[in-house]
């Protein structure tokens, strides 16, 4: 798989499992690949791409990032208003007060806070900053330009996750689903949460669709219930941010569920 460059900090992201996500994604050939819910596109920064590949979130500002990444004059742009940015705890105070005019300046401002606050959240966001630990702005480029290459050609949406799932295809579709947790012990992770209907929604949708997916959750028996006419496979991964109480940023042994509507040999999976 290589280096895998990581274009934001990401609570919840899926970075260190990576290894074992990749059995899944490999397991089913596919023409189109998508995401409903990219959040920092590990997986998809991390799998090869295919013909066509299309990332969605909610998230209008985060989409707005991407396609500024993904635009060679904007990210040409971007890294070099940061090659000599600075990152202190005033500049951070300074940017998260500033007004924005256009879709560029929102890009610059939603990238520097998510390199700068603690573990990436722009919710309710804080300083976050470590010397010496985080990658400094002058380094930035390392990430936005092979990530803005491999964006390339990529569909870039904000919508609603059913229109994601639901859109057909001339080719054999394959979706990562990784949505916000059933049962989340901090409220302020994402900007746009879920709802108990909105998790019955996607279990519904995913149900009927005709597409190939694999999807991340927290083992709880809601989502076992939710889930149990699907493949349900029993995970651990360390996680960047992990679904807990802790705030001192370490990574923490997470126990998931990896549900599909296709079949994957056991014995790859550990």
């Amino acid at each position: 798989m290589g280096k895998v460059p990581i274009l934001f900090r990401y609570p919840g992201g899926k970075f260190y499992a990576l290894k074992l996500l990749s059995e899944f994604w490999n397991a089913v050939p596919h023409g189109e690949y998508r995401e409903p819910f990219v959040g920092g596109g590990s997986v998809f920064f991390a799998k090869q791409k295919v013909e066509t590949n299309w990332l969605n979130d909610l998230d209008e500002e985060l989409i707005t990032t991407y396609k500024n990444v993904k635009s060679p004059r904007s990210r040409k742009k971007l890294i070099a208003s940061f090659k000599n940015e600075v990152a202190n705890k005033e500049r951070w105070r300074e940017v998260f007060e500033s007004e924005t005019k256009d879709d560029y300046e929102v890009a610059k401002k939603y990238y520097y806070l998510n390199r700068t606050s603690f573990s990436g959240k722009l919710v309710s966001p804080a300083w976050g900053y470590r010397e010496k630990r985080s990658l400094p702005p002058e380094r930035w480029h390392e990430r936005l330009g092979p990530c803005g290459e491999k964006l390339k050609d990529v569909k870039l949406t904000s919508l609603d996750f059913e229109k994601v799932i639901k859109a057909k295809s001339d080719k054999e579709v394959l979706l990562f689903v990784d949505p916000p947790y059933f049962k989340p012990k901090k409220k302020k992770h994402y900007r746009h949460g879920f709802t108990s209907e909105d998790h019955i929604r996607l279990a519904s949708t995913l149900k009927l669709t005709k597409h190939k997916f694999f999807l991340t959750y927290e083992d709880c028996e809601e989502v076992r219930e939710l889930y149990k006419w699907a493949n349900i496979h029993e995970v651990k991964f360390f996680y960047r941010v992990d679904n807990s109480n802790i705030e001192n940023g370490s990574r923490k042994m997470g126990f998931e569920l990896i549900i599909t509507n296709y079949e994957i040999p056991k014995t790859t999976l550990f």
